[in-house]
């Protein structure tokens, strides 16, 4: 299948949680008929978090740049995923003055120090209803965008797929619209593109990081353009579900960007 566009969120074997080459992505891509791929590994900050001192930065810029002479008919990018922290964003600052990127990705994985998938399940077990618990999640998101240091926030609603009971956007705006009503419209406001993560589909969320939903505010918010990635960790998912998700946000009258 061919989908010329381009992957914007990858990880290969920089990152803590994925063992795939660098070569790997490549050829995928090839296969699969993308444009390109950026390639951006988890970078932490946090001694607690997983895969803290796992990055190599050197390293990864080397398998980068042998990639990028070995398959000259892909753009191939050097990006980063940063997890962010706020009580870390001088050494997030210093450490991306100091450093090559093409494309940054700011994500947000903890509420509070505690992990996502860790603080969800806790809530569940005590029996909450997150109907008002993942407002420091959002409220992160939005420093994360008000921050100003990356090129794109990387999926906004990302809690939903901790959830044992399968929520989709629509929870989300039900109970947090304010918060995201903001975050969305500092990512406008600052020219910090909005990634729309198709990772969900392989986990049996049938809409994206962020859900359609969100995506529908943010088109009423003025927002026209997104990045689309598939957060793939191996090679087979890399695209994954690109078709169809495209055709829904050409619908919204959303347009994708080609490359970065």
């Amino acid at each position: 299948m061919s989908m010329p566009f381009v992957d914007h969120h990858t990880h290969t074997l920089f990152s803590w949680d994925s063992e795939t080459t660098v070569d790997e992505l490549a050829l995928s891509a090839r296969k699969n008929g993308l444009f390109g791929v950026v390639i951006t590994d988890h970078i932490e900050f946090h001694p607690s978090d997983r895969g803290f001192s796992h990055y190599n930065y050197e390293k990864a810029l080397e398998a980068y740049e042998m990639a990028r002479q070995t398959y000259p008919d892909l753009k191939i990018k050097f990006g980063a995923e940063i997890s962010h922290h706020p009580k870390h964003l001088s050494e997030i600052r210093d450490f991306l003055k100091k450093r090559r990127f093409h494309f940054t990705i700011g994500s947000n994985h903890n509420i509070g120090w505690e992990e996502v998938p860790d603080y969800v399940s806790r809530l569940e077990n005590e029996g909450d209803d997150f109907k008002e618990t993942l407002t420091p999640y959002f409220e992160e998101c939005l420093k994360l965008v008000e921050s100003n240091l990356y090129d794109a926030i990387g999926h906004i609603d990302f809690p939903k797929r901790y959830f044992k009971k399968r929520v989709s956007s629509d929870f989300f705006i039900s109970h947090y619209e304010r918060i995201i009503r903001s975050i969305l419209t500092a990512s406008l406001d600052m020219g910090i593109f909005v990634e729309v993560n198709t990772a969900p589909y392989r986990v049996q969320i049938n809409e994206p990081y962020p859900g359609w939903e969100i995506l529908r505010l943010y088109r009423k918010l003025g927002g026209r353009e997104v990045i689309l990635s598939s957060d793939a960790h191996r090679p087979e998912d890399l695209g994954t579900a690109f078709d169809a998700v495209i055709k829904e946000l050409s619908r919204m009258g959303i347009s994708v960007r080609n490359g970065v």
